[in-house]
């Protein structure tokens, strides 16, 4: 046979070898995948919570910790990252490693108000992360403590307005949604923002401390029903669309006259770019089934959260939704954050 024979009669081999080559790929591909996923976890998760530990964010992952890790087999453990108005956690989360192993504690603060407010924020609350699962959400209050004398969101913005500095509110940190809501509310009652100073503090208990302390006076804020029902503070209105199961009796803001404040603290896990899909799917599977968990609910309850879950389509459309919504409403009001 000649040598122009034998290169011919290879050439066949060669083609087939070549259209092989793609199914050959992906089929490990596949198995990796499989593999991983079937292994997965072989070492402790982490939740990286852009805010304090003992917050309403915070309280949230820890409630479903104890049941996710019973699932996974594996510790599921909460990291706090405070700082810059959650800034600092959210880019931690998206630096991190997508092997399943670092996943964020997205919020309405980090997803929605923070890059509405603030366009030099860092990052994009929809496109920069992997929506995993909606967990949870809760309305606010509008607290005051219980020596102020008002007993309206109305009268209150009289007392401000007729005695400028004298009754100032508290945040958990600038540009949170205790913050932005309160400037809101200034706003729609027509109350100059200079006539009441913001403070903010580093967290939500500490400011939420000196509420009842009296060294602020109001706050629009999750709040504690022991706090209400024991007489250190009083609440005239909550934040969500219908009223809190919590406070059936309370009017929501909406109700009241003030539909520019519509808030709800949600909260959910997003992983960073690249993690996989299977991955995904055994977090998402885990936080659900975690999300019927007796113990958990019993939590979230007790911290006025209602449980969410579901698909991650469905996260992601939240997501889109509070990053619109929470733009439009910083642009209509006109409200400017310092």
């Amino acid at each position: 046979m000649s040598r122009k024979q034998s290169l011919h009669s290879l050439l066949p081999s060669a083609a087939a070898m070549a259209l092989r080559l793609p199914v050959v790929l992906l089929a490990c591909v596949t198995l990796n995948v499989a593999a991983t996923a079937q292994s997965y976890p072989d070492r402790p998760v982490r939740l990286i919570v852009p805010f304090p530990a003992g917050g309403s964010i915070d309280m949230v992952p820890r409630a479903l910790g104890p049941a996710m890790t019973e699932l996974l087999g594996q510790p599921v453990v909460v990291d706090n990252r405070p700082g810059a108005t959650g800034k600092i956690g959210v880019l931690a989360a998206r630096s991190s490693a997508p092997d399943g192993y670092s996943f964020g504690i997205a919020n309405a603060v980090t997803h929605g108000i923070s890059p509405a407010i603030n366009p030099d924020v860092g990052y994009d609350p929809v496109n920069d992360m992997v929506p995993v699962v909606w967990l949870g959400e809760a309305p606010n209050g509008f607290f005051v403590n219980s020596k102020v004398p008002a007993r309206s969101v109305r009268e209150l913005a009289e007392l401000i307005r007729n005695n400028p500095g004298k009754y100032n509110y508290g945040s958990g940190g600038h540009g949170t949604g205790q913050h932005v809501n309160a400037t809101i509310f200034l706003s729609t009652t027509g109350v100059p923002q200079s006539a009441s100073t913001h403070v903010p503090y580093k967290g939500e208990g500490p400011a939420l401390a000196d509420l009842v302390g009296g060294h602020v006076s109001y706050m629009i804020t999750s709040g504690s029903k022991d706090l209400v029902d024991r007489g250190d503070l009083r609440i005239f209105a909550t934040t969500g669309k219908t009223r809190w199961s919590r406070y059936p009796d309370v009017p929501t803001t909406a109700e009241v006259g003030l539909p520019n404040i519509y808030y709800t603290g949600w909260v959910g896990i997003v992983a960073p770019k690249g993690t996989p899909q299977a991955i995904i799917d055994r977090i998402n599977e885990a936080a659900n089934k975690a999300l019927k968990d007796p113990k958990a609910l019993q939590v979230l309850a007790a911290n006025g959260y209602e449980p969410r879950g579901g698909s991650a389509a469905d996260f992601a459309k939240h997501l889109q939704s509070e990053a619109d919504r929470w733009k439009k409403q910083v642009q209509e009001t006109g409200v400017k954050f310092q």
